[in-house]
């Protein structure tokens, strides 16, 4: 497994979480609504920066804008959006000799991908055939699903470039929206072989005072302790969430210090070794 930091497009406070990116060669990049939602965003000229900063790089994760950025309503406005970004990033990989993986959303449960979606990404995902690229559909905590349609979605179309970015945070704030101990609202929500066979990453980060949803402060924090964090990763590893790569996706009130997000790395890593 590896323990990748996250940082904006434009890199802030990359060199204070930069120890981490040269010791397991990866990252995950957030990018920005520039020109509105469901729209083109500039990915090849962010690349070539990183891999001139940092020329030991094996792995990005691109993560697109979080204003209505969800797969369905991007590949239902213009499939060419989705298209050329595959091709785009399959031509990166390529010059850089990179894995690069890229994070959509979805809102929709699995009968709502059956009558609008299925179609559209089978066509996109031929581009990505034989390629070193991956698709990564992450779970959100909005309720129009029973089961997690990140996982049915990709156990439905079963692609080899079509995996699952399963983000802590958002389960716990389902477990807190139903009221539920976050164990007993796995057990509904989650099936541990499906997480076995397409987990590819974790948005990993803590949900404080059992909210998420309601404050923007409690979403997507560091862990307060090293407990509380090794909590979490029991829980993963309850549903073969484990053998993929972590993400510390963590909210903090200065990014350009990276200071949360940094402790978060530190506990984390000490957290996996004792395993």
């Amino acid at each position: 497994m590896n323990i990748y930091p996250k940082t904006c497009r434009n890199f802030e406070g990359l060199d204070k979480i930069l120890k981490y990116v040269e010791k397991y060669n990866g990252i995950e990049l957030q990018f920005f609504d520039e020109q509105g939602p469901m729209s083109r965003f500039e990915i090849e000229s962010v690349i070539d920066k990183l891999v001139q900063k940092v020329p030991t790089i094996k792995e990005i994760t691109i993560h697109p804008p979080l204003n209505l950025y969800d797969i369905e309503y991007v590949i239902s406005k213009d499939i060419n959006i989705i298209k050329e970004q595959f091709e785009l990033l399959v031509k990166l990989t390529r010059k850089y000799n990179l894995k690069i993986n890229i994070v959509y959303h979805t809102m929709l449960n699995i009968e709502g991908h059956k009558a609008l979606t299925i179609d559209k990404i089978k066509e996109c995902l031929k581009i990505l055939e034989g390629e070193n690229v991956t698709v990564c559909i992450e779970n959100i905590f909005m309720f129009f699903e029973k089961k997690c349609s990140a996982y049915e979605l990709a156990a439905y179309i079963d692609h080899p470039n079509l995996k699952v970015c399963f983000d802590l945070c958002h389960l716990y704030c389902r477990a807190h929206i139903d009221k539920m101990d976050v164990r007993e609202y796995a057990k509904k929500y989650l099936d541990k072989e499906l997480c076995k066979k397409y987990t590819y990453q974790i948005h990993f980060s803590y949900t404080a005072d059992n909210d998420g949803y309601i404050n923007k402060y409690t979403h997507g924090r560091r862990h307060l302790s090293i407990d509380d964090l090794r909590e979490d990763v029991k829980l993963l590893n309850e549903y073969n969430i484990s053998n993929c790569n972590y993400i510390t996706e963590v909210s903090e009130e200065d990014y350009s210090s990276r200071k949360d997000q940094l402790e978060e790395l530190d506990m984390l890593e000490k957290v996996l070794n004792e395993e």
